[in-house]
């Protein structure tokens, strides 16, 4: 005697889902299992390189330490001493002249070479390993390289001075010179982030936007700004944002390496002046306020170009 049984479709349907659902979970825990496998070197390092000095740096700006004395609780002194302190004031209007020196220009510089780099133009491929070359330096190089460059005699900028009868400054050393020729340098060695943010952002305009403006006869001076400059407002909201942050505290290494803050501290930064601070004067808790604020500083500059960029996307 044969037995036979009729299976309710939707019940296998429910079945199959349930395995599908079970399924999914099972690949789901292992894919974040590999994530958090592969994440892990890289969350490590950050906790040990940045985390754990940052809390350090925390904790001595509420001491006194003089780097080979034992140090000595004293609360809110150095933030007290920080907004009464003149050098600090000054160090900071040094930060921002650096910041309007360099934030528009590298933007806009940044853009219009990477409109070159992805026109159609030959040899644009080959530029683009030129404008990238910055990355392949460090700071101490590209600070021994403008060095050289900059030498009052036997620079190159010196010798094209020479050769239309005109004497070369001393770039490093002559007031009011120092620090437009320090911000060629750092404008120079954040090109190529701006230049490949606006790349990728320039290859997302539809193609036939460009064909429908070229039909109403717009040139390609205006199809620039007209279309590319405006459809990449995104991309430049972030770069602006990066560029701030960038100039706050990039102009440490190569103000300490070609200048030592000078002439007369036109070129000694805020960041510079927290080293100094630290290894000089071996105030490590001042020095650890300084650089906190700092922090700070960056912190809000990010917060303010966050919201003003979320403010202009909502007007446009």
């Amino acid at each position: 005697m044969r037995v036979t049984t009729n299976q309710n479709p939707q019940a296998q349907a429910e079945s199959d889902t349930d395995v599908q659902i079970k399924s999914r979970r099972k690949r789901r825990r292992k894919d974040e299992l590999i994530a958090w496998t592969l994440l892990a070197p890289g969350l490590i390092a950050f906790a040990i390189f940045v985390i754990l000095p940052g809390l350090g740096a925390l904790a001595l700006s509420f001491m006194d330490w003089r780097l080979f004395d034992n140090p000595s609780f004293v609360g809110l002194k150095h933030i007290v001493r920080l907004f009464k302190d003149q050098n600090m004031w000054k160090s900071l209007g040094v930060t921002v002249w650096f910041l309007i020196l360099g934030v528009i220009p590298t933007t806009v510089i940044g853009f219009l070479l990477a409109v070159i780099a992805s026109s159609p133009l030959r040899g644009a491929g080959g530029l683009r390993v030129l404008y990238f070359t910055p990355m392949i330096a460090s700071s101490a190089i590209t600070a021994v390289l403008w060095s050289n460059l900059y030498k009052p005699k036997f620079g190159i900028f010196a010798q094209i001075l020479s050769a239309f009868g005109a004497q070369a400054p001393n770039w490093m050393a002559a007031p009011g010179i120092t620090r437009p020729a320090l911000a060629i340098v750092l404008i120079w060695s954040a090109l190529p982030v701006v230049i490949i943010l606006y790349i990728a952002g320039i290859q997302k305009v539809p193609t036939d936007v460009y064909a429908a403006a070229a039909l109403d006869g717009a040139n390609k001076w205006q199809q620039l700004w007209s279309i590319t400059w405006p459809m990449v407002f995104p991309t430049t909201s972030v770069i602006a944002v990066l560029m701030f942050i960038t100039f706050l505290g990039s102009p440490l290494e190569y103000a300490l390496l070609m200048t030592d803050g000078g002439p007369l501290g036109e070129t000694q930064t805020l960041g510079l002046y927290a080293f100094k601070m630290a290894f000089e004067r071996r105030d490590m808790g001042y020095a650890s306020a300084l650089a906190l604020w700092q922090l700070a500083l960056i912190g809000i500059a990010f917060l303010v170009g966050r919201s003003s960029a979320k403010l202009l996307r909502s007007i446009r």
